[in-house]
């Protein structure tokens, strides 16, 4: 029985570490394509929510907070949003590329409720990745007013919603 319960365990590592492996396989043209560009503009981010597809079941989405340090690195009309340490992005997955043009970015702000606590803005990011729709939510402790501008500047939409699914002509 233990061995049976050892086997389970090491499945779903497997099936974990697979599917990032994959992602990361899948994005390795465009991460050597933004990451061959010169840094426009660098920080670290304090509060990263993302937002996928589910893969077990389509349809149903699933947010998930990023506990790791963050950074986002703008070049050129391309930018990403990925952890700031080696383990975080290779084991872990932690990497998003965009390209600007792509890429809806919204700034707002929560209403507070008349007791709650005011809400910092944060900036929403709505793009692609292989082909299914993704969202970063970003929230910063200060003024997150440089960042969007970053955005802005590399030709990222100001919209609150999808653009189009970008048509590639890329081998899978």
């Amino acid at each position: 029985m233990q061995y049976v319960m050892v086997a389970v365990v090491a499945a779903g590592f497997s099936l974990i570490y697979g599917r990032i492996w994959l992602r990361r396989h899948r994005e390795t043209l465009l991460r050597r394509e933004i990451r061959a560009r010169d840094i426009t503009f660098r920080t670290g981010l304090d509060h990263v929510t993302v937002i996928e597809p589910g893969w077990l079941q389509p349809g149903s989405d699933f947010e998930v907070p990023i506990s790791s340090p963050i950074d986002l690195i703008v070049r050129g009309d391309a930018f990403e949003v990925s952890s700031a340490r080696s383990f975080g992005r290779v084991v872990m997955g932690l990497e998003y590329f965009f390209r600007a043009p792509e890429t809806s970015v919204e700034l707002n702000r929560l209403i507070p409720r008349i007791y709650g606590k005011d809400e910092p803005p944060r900036i929403i990011l709505r793009g692609w990745r292989a082909g299914q729709k993704i969202q970063l939510t970003i929230t910063q402790k200060d003024d997150p007013l440089a960042i969007w501008n970053a955005l802005i500047e590399a030709g990222a939409v100001p919209d609150s919603g999808w653009t189009t699914m970008p048509e590639r002509n890329e081998a899978p």
